[in-house]
């Protein structure tokens, strides 16, 4: 044989072999990866106790907010008999601050 040809066939035989090993090395780690890995969990059934201990929380928030706005409610209805009904009666006390004052706001 040439000398060239004996070259390139000893190179695409180191070629061949390292593909092939490589090819088995991912071949071998994907099938232990595989038999590591847990099963996926089957789908859970329906369950009812969880289904009603959700409605119970839905019930109680629904319970509270109820209670907050009433609380508002009150809040404003106190607020309401506090106040004038008219600005106008209030207009000394809302009235901006005099020019010879200095106002300092945050910045």
């Amino acid at each position: 044989m040439d000398g060239d040809v004996l070259a390139f066939a000893q190179v695409m035989t180191v070629i061949l072999s390292s593909a092939a090993a490589a090819v088995t090395l991912f071949l071998g780690a994907r099938a232990v990866w595989l038999r590591t890995t847990p099963a996926p969990r089957a789908a859970r059934g329906f369950d009812e106790s969880r289904i009603e201990r959700i409605e119970n929380a839905v019930d109680a928030i629904a319970i509270e907010v109820e209670r907050i706005s009433e609380a508002q409610r009150f809040t404003v209805g106190l607020l309401a008999e506090r106040l004038p009904a008219r600005p106008g009666e209030r207009a000394a006390e809302l009235a901006p601050p005099s020019a010879s004052k200095r106002v300092n706001t945050p910045h």
